[in-house]
C-alpha cells in the first residue's frame, strides 16, 4: 500500500528526499491538467506545476501534517492560476471568491447530493469526449475548476472547499450550476443529445 501524502511529507521533513519525489510523481500530472484547463497554455501549466512544489518546499516548516495535504497543494496551484489570469484578464476569476456573497441567497436545500463516479469513465466514444470537452470550455473558470476537482481528481466537497477557500454550500452551488450548463450545452445538439443524456443521470450531470 502506498504511503499517504502526510507520511511522505513527514519522511521528507526527516531528511528523506525520495519521499518528496514520490509526491512530485503522484501529483505532477493532476496539477498540470488542472492548470492546463484553466490557463489553456501548456508552458504555463508546466510552470505552475513546478512552482506549486517549489512553494511547498519554501513553506515546508509551516505545512501541517495533521491536515490533508492534497487540498492544500491544489489550493496553491489554483492561486497561481488566478495570478496569471488576473495579469492576462483581470476579471477572469473575479467571481471565484465573490460568488459566496450571491450564494447566500440560495436555499440550502438546493445543495445536491453527488456520489457520481468520474465523468469520463463512461464517455468512451470519441465524439462524445470531444463534445463534452467543448462544453467544458464554455463554462466559466470557477465552474471548470470545481468540475475538474470533483470529477477528474475525485475531491470531496469538503476538499474542494478547502482547496478553493470557499464555503461548502458555494461549492455545491457551483457544481449544480456547472452541471446544468453542461447539460444545456449538450442538449443543443439534438443528434448527440439522446446518446449523451442517456448517460448523464448515471454520471451526476442531470438536473436534480
Amino acid at each position: 500500500m502506498a504511503p499517504s501524502d502526510e507520511v511522505l511529507l513527514a519522511q521528507y521533513k526527516q531528511g528523506d528526499p525520495r519521499a518528496f519525489r514520490m509526491l512530485v510523481d503522484r501529483y505532477t500530472a493532476p496539477l498540470y491538467n488542472l492548470a492546463l484547463r484553466l490557463t489553456r497554455d501548456s508552458m504555463e501549466a508546466e510552470n505552475i506545476a513546478q512552482e506549486t512544489f517549489l512553494r511547498v518546499i519554501t513553506v515546508l516548516d509551516r505545512v501541517r501534517l495533521d491536515a490533508p495535504f492534497k487540498p492544500y497543494l491544489f489550493r496553491i496551484a489554483v492561486n497561481l492560476c488566478r495570478d496569471i489570469a488576473r495579469k492576462k484578464q483581470p476579471l477572469l476569476f473575479a467571481d471565484l471568491n465573490g460568488a459566496a456573497r450571491d450564494d447566500k441567497l440560495e436555499d440550502a436545500s438546493e445543495a445536491i447530493a453527488d456520489d457520481a463516479p468520474p465523468l469520463w469513465e463512461r464517455l468512451e466514444e470519441e465524439e462524445l469526449h470531444a463534445r463534452l470537452h467543448v462544453a467544458m470550455d464554455n463554462l466559466p473558470p470557477n465552474y471548470q475548476t470545481v468540475i475538474m476537482l470533483r470529477y477528474v481528481e475525485g475531491f470531496s466537497y469538503e476538499e474542494i472547499a478547502q482547496a478553493l477557500d470557499l464555503p461548502l454550500n458555494t461549492v455545491r452551488t457551483h457544481l449544480r450550476r456547472a452541471k446544468q450548463q453542461l447539460r444545456a450545452t449538450l442538449e443543443k445538439d439534438t443528434l448527440l443529445a439522446s446518446e449523451v443524456l442517456r448517460m448523464l443521470p448515471a454520471q451526476g450531470l442531470g438536473t436534480e
